[in-house]
Order: C-alpha cells, then sequence, then structure tokens
C-alpha cells in the first residue's frame, strides 16, 4: 500500500497457498495503513511475464477487488519491477533482466531508467539463454535470476556488466513507481480489461 510517501509492504513466498494468503495480507495493510478499500485510487498488480499459476492468481484476485470496489487496474511488467529495484537500490541507470522460465528459456528484456521510471529499451521476450544480447551505453547492470541458472551460457555477456544481482525478486513497491506515472497519465484499465502477460502459451506449460 502507498499513501502518499509512505510505502507499507509485505513480502511472503507461499507458491502453494498465494489464493488463501493474499486477501488476508491486503486486510492487514489497509488496516496498518488505516484506509479502506474505497479510499484507494488503484490497483496494481505484476502482470508477468511468469508461471500461469501465479499469473492466473494474481490477476484474478486484483481484478476481483478492482470489481468490488469500483477500482482501476494498473498492470505493471514484473521485468521492470526488477529494474527499478536495481536503480533503487544499486544507482543502475540501464539494467539487463533475466529470469529463468524453466524449459531451457528466460524471460528479459533491457530497461533504462528515465526520469525515475524504467522504460523498456528492448521489449520483453522469451528465448533461449543463448540468444540474450544486449550492451548498455556506459555503466550497465544485470538482474535476475537467470544470471544465476545460465550463468555459464551468459558469462561473456555478463562479463561486460558493472554489476550482476541475481538475487533480486520482484517486490511490490518496486511496482508503485510506474503505477503511479500509469494512473496520472490516465494508462488504467476497467477490471475486466486487465490481463497478464504470459509469452508463453498455456500448452508448452501444461507439457512441462
Amino acid at each position: 500500500v502507498i499513501n502518499g510517501s509512505a510505502i507499507i509492504e509485505r513480502w511472503i513466498e507461499t507458491p502453494r497457498a498465494q489464493t488463501s494468503r493474499l486477501l488476508p495480507l491486503t486486510k492487514e495493510l489497509l488496516s496498518e495503513a488505516s484506509l479502506n478499500l474505497s479510499d484507494l485510487d488503484g490497483i496494481a498488480f505484476g502482470r508477468g511475464p511468469g508461471s500461469f499459476t501465479g499469473l492466473r492468481v494474481a490477476t484474478a484476485i486484483a481484478q476481483g477487488i478492482g470489481l468490488s470496489a469500483a477500482l482501476p487496474i494498473l498492470p505493471i511488467s514484473s521485468l521492470a519491477a526488477l529494474a527499478q529495484q536495481a536503480y533503487h537500490e544499486h544507482n543502475l541507470s540501464q539494467v539487463l533482466v533475466c529470469v529463468d522460465a524453466h524449459m531451457g528459456e528466460v524471460y528479459w528484456a533491457a530497461f533504462e531508467i528515465q526520469d525515475g521510471l524504467a522504460v523498456p529499451s528492448l521489449p520483453e521476450s522469451l528465448t533461449a539463454p543463448q540468444v540474450v544480447s544486449w550492451k548498455g551505453l556506459g555503466p550497465w547492470g544485470a538482474a535476475g535470476n537467470g544470471c544465476q541458472v545460465y550463468s555459464k551460457t551468459l558469462a561473456s555477456l555478463l562479463s561486460g556488466a558493472d554489476q550482476v544481482l541475481p538475487g533480486l525478486r520482484p517486490r511490490a513497491r518496486d511496482l508503485f513507481s510506474q503505477a503511479k506515472a500509469d494512473l496520472v497519465a490516465g494508462r488504467a484499465q476497467a477490471a475486466e480489461q486487465a490481463k497478464p502477460a504470459y509469452l508463453r502459451d498455456e500448452s508448452a506449460w501444461k507439457g512441462s
């Protein structure tokens, strides 16, 4: 929850209990912030790319809250959130984000920080790690667990990075900068229009 300049966040890793934990956590955060759903301006969520199950849950809960409280929805790229975190915590203004997509592939994109926001310089892609290619103009860094999972494959590319941050994980607070900008710019969506970004078709997930 962001209220003015104050950010209240909970971070948990419960892949098998997402549905049962997220709504109670939302209520806890609102209570701590002394807010009601009706006080909010919008609902932001990480739209992926990522796994089908996690993205379906996140989208469904965001849509449910949005519909019940008549709030607009702000779907934010999970890769952009990692770039935003690399900027906030490590002062990186150019970031290659590479996340393990399993099945021998990675989700990746490159971002440049402009006016405090992660702006794509290469679009989100799903490819084999051997395809990942980018060279920042000036100091740059790499973030995401794909940098570690495929460290040997990416060794030549990552040797040119000033910082490699495989331990960064998307957090709610890293969605807020882009969400606020999107809200002000009128890019919020009606709840029923919000969609996740899988990049991989569902049949491929089921076959894995």
